[in-house]
């Protein structure tokens, strides 16, 4: 891509991720290629790693639209990038470092999906908002509102186990609401918001330095 320009590169991981994302979420949903023994099951929309692609996607949707009119991407959507930045890091730290280790590491170079949503996805979304897109500055306050898709995944998955009555569609162990104390729970919720808003302020920090768009 080295003659390419800013606009061309920033084209090419946008319509990247767009496309890596889809194929993933739609092969592992129904497995039509199948390269290691993993699959979602069929609540795979409840995972966050699936919240977590989806809505870079959508924010490559929204920056091609930009770019089409040569114009800088708004400030809720420069803020939605940060968030999509901040959630794909979560996700692949959560693989890395528990799931991976517990399950094999076959898993994460999956080429049916896996290895797209926590590796390459995650690589390609960073280096878009770090070196790529065209956004207005964000400010300190962005931060906390690149918390609000993750606020939003909790309260959807909370309210359909309440509804629900019981566990079962619970995606990870820590949200089993019915079956742990509400202390535990609040204290895993509280933890990984923690997470998120140091992982949102760390790229907020350092976006000012490598993105020349927000200097």
């Amino acid at each position: 891509m080295g003659n390419l320009g800013l606009k061309g590169r920033t084209i090419i991981v946008e319509l990247l991720i767009i496309v890596l994302v889809s194929y993933s979420l739609i092969n592992l949903q129904f497995g039509f290629i199948k390269f290691a023994d993993f699959t979602f099951n069929s609540n795979m929309l409840f995972f966050f790693s699936a919240w977590s692609n989806v809505l870079p996607a959508i924010c490559a949707l929204f920056s091609l639209y930009y770019l089409h009119k040569e114009e800088k991407l708004p400030r809720l959507l420069a803020a939605m990038k940060l968030a999509s930045v901040m959630m794909l890091t979560m996700s692949f730290l959560v693989i890395v470092l528990v799931i991976a280790p517990m399950k094999g590491w076959a898993m994460l170079f999956d080429f049916g999906g896996m290895i797209f949503l926590h590796l390459i996805v995650p690589i390609l979304g960073a280096l878009d908002f770090l070196f790529l897109a065209d956004m207005y500055p964000l400010k300190r306050k962005d931060v906390i509102i690149s918390l609000t898709p993750m606020m939003l995944y909790a309260a959807l998955v909370f309210l359909t186990l309440i509804i629900a009555g019981n566990d079962d569609l619970a995606p990870y162990s820590f949200m089993r609401i019915h079956s742990q104390p509400v202390y535990e729970t609040i204290l895993w919720m509280a933890g990984l918001f923690a997470l998120g808003y140091a992982l949102s302020y760390g790229f907020w920090r350092l976006v000012r330095k490598t993105n020349p768009s927000m200097r």
